[in-house]
């Protein structure tokens, strides 16, 4: 099926996605919020991260909403039949408004994605964590920085894909070409790499979940509980291959730009709509199981200590072999340099003058 010739270019699905999957995250973020205070646990970072993830996702909500109704995406582009010349050169409202939220999207999404898995791994850390010097801590570190590092520079090559020439992106196609870098090939890199970090951030608990001494039943359900991120991997994949398809269809003569724009938007929504929702589940399941995370935490700690526990002792007893060997060895020498003859008396070995 054509880009433009989905269920997702009508006007009735982008507002939907709009208006339900910010409703949907700003239910599942407040409740995430009610589970930490009746639940008696400190709000940490994993938290606060959700606030902007939401915002920047109820803002590309926003957006869609805003720009069908204004004609501007989810309704095919209106070329007027006084144009002269090339459809490059057609300067409309239509065509101004669908600028600005195509930019307004490009760079609220790494925000709302970056956000969002930088929430996913201080949850980790908030359960797996309990030595600041382990490995897994220092893993996660190393992926909360580089997941930063990756949001603010795609959040900033797309700020400046025109330079300084910002009123370029909602003038004409002419003046996109003139003063801008083509922006396909940076969100198909976007795209990859984004999906890269889901898997990555998806399979992170798994082995740990397993490791830990409950039952089975228990385990698959919080295994489960996680692997509704795979929902957000496969938006995720899909979008990567919107991407791919741009750079086919995007250009051919029937393509319409306007549709193609807001399936582009509509997938991104999707996306970091779920994104946001599945990043809270593991805390508002307690609503519905009436289930803490605290055994978890507690069964994983005890792992965590043990396991260092086992390391230290581990290298005190290999401390004490080495000094023992060592006195060993000193008693070997002795032995050698002062032996005693077979009538009983002491010979002393060679001496150091």
């Amino acid at each position: 099926m054509s880009l433009d010739k989905g269920y997702w270019v009508t006007p009735s699905h982008t507002i939907a996605a709009g208006v339900g999957l910010s409703v949907l995250d700003i239910v599942a973020v407040s409740l995430r919020f009610v589970a930490r205070r009746k639940q008696r646990q400190p709000l940490k970072a994993d938290d606060w991260f959700m606030v902007p993830a939401t915002l920047f996702t109820l803002g590309i909500g926003i957006a869609m909403v805003y720009g069908a109704s204004k004609t501007a995406l989810a309704h095919p582009l209106v070329v007027p039949s006084e144009l002269n010349g090339s459809f490059v050169d057609l300067q409309s409202e239509q065509i101004s408004v669908e600028g600005a939220i195509q930019w307004a999207y490009t760079l609220m999404l790494p925000l709302a994605l970056g956000c969002t898995k930088v929430s996913f791994l201080f949850f980790y850390r908030r359960l797996f964590v309990v030595n600041k010097r382990s490995s897994n801590n220092v893993f996660l570190i190393g992926m909360i920085m580089f997941v930063f590092l990756w949001m603010v520079g795609f959040f900033l090559t797309f700020l400046f894909q025109c330079r300084l020439n910002f009123w370029a992106l909602w003038t004409s196609p002419t003046a996109i070409a003139e003063h801008c870098t083509s922006d396909t090939p940076i969100n198909l890199a976007f795209t990859i790499t984004d999906l890269i970090t889901d898997v990555a951030i998806l399979v992170i608990p798994i082995p740990i979940i397993w490791r830990l001494n409950l039952s089975l039943s228990r385990k698959m359900s919080i295994t489960a509980v996680f692997l509704f991120g795979a929902i957000t991997v496969a938006a995720s994949l899909t979008r990567v291959v919107l991407t791919a398809r741009i750079f086919v269809e995007a250009f051919t003569a029937d393509a319409d730009p306007i549709l193609i724009v807001t399936a582009f938007i509509y997938w991104g929504m999707i996306e970091t709509g779920i994104a946001v929702f599945t990043a809270c589940l593991p805390t508002v399941w307690f609503f519905f199981r009436g289930w803490s995370w605290d055994p978890v935490v507690k069964v994983a700690r005890s792992i965590m200590e043990s396991s260092a526990s086992s390391i230290r002792l581990l290298k005190t007893k290999t401390s004490s072999i080495n000094v023992a060997d060592g006195d060993s060895l000193n008693a070997e020498v002795e032995k050698a340099q002062f032996s005693t003859t077979p009538s009983g008396r002491s010979v002393a070995g060679p001496r150091s003058s």
